[in-house]
């Protein structure tokens, strides 16, 4: 099977590196000619492209990655679809709504398999989550808080974070549509389809970016979870976690530093006269019930590349099987857009919040 990556930054890099990995021939392409031969020469690419529309025609690989920044996802991709390719497409799946219902016209007509590279669906620590919170160990879920944030200059290190294309609003950039596409796929997937949607994208920090720094949405599922959102680009310690809180208690993965907690209140809380005999306990009221507060630990298996191979393989057995429809399909992306799109979202991110 040929493959065409179609854009060699680092993401490029990562999935041409795994295909040939899975024993497939890679094609690539990248208006960026030095970047293009490092990669070629890295990979043993059997062809190099400067021009995605010659890159079509010419290349005949049987699938495509389309790894551009955002705002250059559509045009490759509909001249791959031209030419009769599978896409597999980086998040987010394109800048509107409008462009991507044009899109999927396209894949429906073109007969083709589409399917978008949502890859927390692929890491181990996420489908331990999904695993635990499909057995219900806390009961009824009621709600769940999503906290990400990393800092953007230490991203790629070596270059200049304001070249970024998260960076740039011509470049589809922002918290919004680099990170929270991920949260919002995640949130489907764990508790149902998103049904409505309010928040806020801001700048708040000091970066010498045109884009929103900052976001935070609270999300209503179909399944009745209320999911608060946060994600930004100024956290100088990372963080990625995610707590569920139910009838019996909360769930907990802290996904950095590898641990799950889970405290459940049938092991965890005291009757008055039963206290007597535990230290450390917690109690609302003087004379009321106590609560041991800690929780129960247990490490949690992170992922690294292996998430992305896992992904690529996922890919290439849809066209094996030729499988048009699939829960990744491009109406994964489409409902991920929506909701970044929602009415209910302010954009406060064109005024810096003093």
């Amino acid at each position: 099977m040929k493959l065409l990556i179609v854009g060699c930054g680092s993401i490029g890099r990562r999935h041409a590196k795994n295909a040939r990995k899975l024993g497939l021939d890679v094609v690539l392409c990248d208006v960026n000619e030095e970047r293009l031969l490092d990669l070629a020469a890295e990979t043993g690419a059997i062809g190099c492209y400067a021009d995605y529309k010659i890159a079509a025609k010419q290349s005949g690989a049987d699938a495509a990655v389309i790894a551009t920044p955002s705002h250059l996802h559509v045009a490759p991709a509909s001249s791959m679809l031209e030419a009769g390719m599978h896409i597999m497409m980086e998040k987010p799946l394109c800048s509107s709504v409008a462009e991507a219902n044009e899109l999927k016209r396209m894949v429906v007509d073109a007969k083709r398999v589409f399917m978008m590279a949502h890859t927390f669906r692929f890491r181990n620590e996420w489908r331990e989550v999904k695993r635990l919170l499909d057995e219900r160990p806390i009961g009824r879920m009621f709600s769940a808080e999503l906290i990400g944030g990393w800092y953007l200059p230490d991203w790629h290190y070596r270059e200049d974070y304001r070249r970024e294309y998260a960076a740039q609003w011509k470049q589809g950039g922002g918290v919004m549509l680099t990170s929270m596409s991920h949260f919002f796929d995640v949130v489907a997937w764990l508790f149902g389809d998103i049904k409505e949607v309010v928040g806020a994208k801001m700048r708040l920090g000091l970066l010498e970016i045109d884009v929103d720094d900052a976001v935070t949405c609270v999300v209503k599922t179909s399944s009745g979870v209320a999911v608060t959102l946060y994600e930004d680009f100024l956290a100088r310690c990372p963080r990625r976690s995610i707590r569920v809180n139910g009838e019996h208690g909360y769930l907990e993965a802290d996904f950095n530093r590898g641990l799950w907690k889970i405290w459940d209140v049938r092991t965890k809380r005291c009757l008055p006269e039963h206290t007597s005999a535990q230290a450390n306990l917690f109690k609302v009221l003087e004379d009321g019930v106590a609560y041991n507060l800690e929780p129960d630990v247990f490490p949690l298996q992170c992922s690294g590349n292996d998430a992305y191979l896992s992904e690529l393989k996922h890919f290439v057995s849809l066209l094996n099987g030729n499988a048009l429809e699939t829960d990744l399909g491009i109406d994964a992306g489409i409902e991920v857009l929506k909701a970044i799109g929602s009415d209910g979202i302010v954009d406060w991110a064109n005024t810096r919040m003093n």
